[in-house]
Parts: C-alpha cells; sequence; structure tokens
C-alpha cells in the first residue's frame, strides 16, 4: 500500500543542545509503502519553528545599555526570536499486527537517517535592521547541519473501510552537526565546530493511501 502523509508533532532538545533551544514545533510532509507482510520504507521532510532561544550573548552588540535595540530610522526595534530547522531523511520499520486490529494495523517500529540543520531566526516588520540582512545575518544565526539517526515506537491504524488511516508515536534522536558559521558578530566568540544534539518528541500523522481497484469480472 504505497501513501503520502501529512505530520504533526514537537521535539525537545536534550544535552546541552536544551541549553540554547526550548520546545520546537513541526510540520512535514511523508511518503511511504507499507508491504503485504508488514514491513515499511518511507522518506520525510519536516520544518521545525517556534523554539525558544536561550542563547547567551545573542545580539549583544546590537543591544543599548537599556536593553534595547535600534533599527535603520533609530527607533526601538521589535524582534521576535525563535529557533527553526528542518530534517529529511529515509528509514524502514516493522509493524506487529495486535489481537483487537485488522493484520494491516498494530504497533510500529521505525529506523531513520537523513540531514538536520537549525539556527536562529530573527523576524522584525516595522524598519530596516542592515546588520540581520544579507551576508551580516550569518553573523548572528547560528546555523548549523548535520547528520542525524531516530528511532520512532508507535501505533499505525489503518482501518477496514479505508477511512481512517493514522499514525501516533514518540521518537528519540541524536545528530552530530557542524557550525556553518566559524564565528559570531555579537559575541566575537569561535562557534563550536563539531557537537551532538539531541531529542525527544512525539509525531503523529494522516495518511492517505493509495489504494488499487480491484478489476473487474465480467460473466457470459
Amino acid at each position: 500500500s504505497p501513501h503520502i502523509g501529512l505530520i504533526f508533532g514537537g521535539s525537545a532538545p536534550q544535552g546541552a543542545w536544551s541549553e540554547r533551544y526550548g520546545f520546537f514545533g513541526q510540520i512535514g510532509l511523508t511518503a511511504g509503502l507499507k508491504t503485504e507482510n508488514n514491513g515499511y520504507i518511507y522518506v520525510k521532510g519536516t520544518s521545525w519553528s517556534g523554539a525558544n532561544v536561550k542563547e547567551l550573548g545573542l545580539l549583544s552588540d546590537l543591544t543599548t545599555p537599556q536593553g534595547h535595540r535600534i533599527d535603520n530610522e533609530g527607533d526601538i526595534a521589535q524582534i521576535t526570536i525563535t529557533g527553526r530547522g528542518g530534517q529529511y531523511g529515509a528509514g524502514v520499520g516493522k509493524i506487529f499486527p495486535t489481537p483487537w486490529a485488522n493484520p494491516n494495523s498494530g504497533w510500529m517500529v521505525k529506523l531513520g537517517a537523513g540531514s538536520l540543520h537549525h539556527n536562529v531566526h530573527f523576524l522584525y516588520t516595522e524598519n530596516r535592521i542592515s546588520p540581520l540582512e544579507g551576508e551580516r545575518l550569518k553573523g548572528y544565526d547560528r546555523m548549523r547541519w548535520g547528520v542525524y539517526g531516530e528511532c520512532w515506537a508507535g501505533f499505525w491504524l489503518m482501518s477496514s473501510n479505508q477511512r481512517i488511516n493514522a499514525f501516533a508515536g514518540v521518537s528519540l534522536g541524536a545528530a552530530q552537526t557542524f557550525a556553518l558559521r566559524s564565528q559570531n558578530f555579537d559575541t566575537l566568540e569561535m562557534n563550536e565546530p563539531v557537537e551532538w544534539d539531541g531529542w525527544m518528541g512525539f509525531e503523529a500523522g494522516w495518511v492517505f493511501h493509495i489504494y488499487k481497484r480491484a478489476a473487474k469480472e465480467y460473466w457470459y
């Protein structure tokens, strides 16, 4: 049964990563194939957003002694700062049927790997702030990229009437990330070239299966 699906969920950074970011919300797309023997292969892409940023010294060189940030017009700037990121990967899994559900539904375990990135995002809608535009933004956004591995466990549901198809579960992941910015303009510190980032999360989704139509038979 090939299918496409929508993904919703969130992830809480663990370890040293939790000292820099809070909880990420996520939304994305997936495409997969469930085999007749309940094997599973998939690809997915998710966007992370909305995390609280805890970076020490962030924008300190653009902050007045009174704690304000000034835009190009000399006004106090209203800046929303959040953590963003994304995952793009693929994986395999297995569905284990239960006595109370049909043979296509059951507990599921998935293992995946792929690409991960995250950075600090600045949003302001009033006047321009030149240091946060163009190439200079790279001195403030703490962009990192790397590769991740992830384990997911939950429940997979394919209803017998084909109307309710969904999944929900929890995930554990780890990524080795590399600094794409060598130095921060605000703190004048060098970024750690290699780090290990971990997270715990939950993930649910709605699935749209591509069912084959039964062949029509004609009797004469």
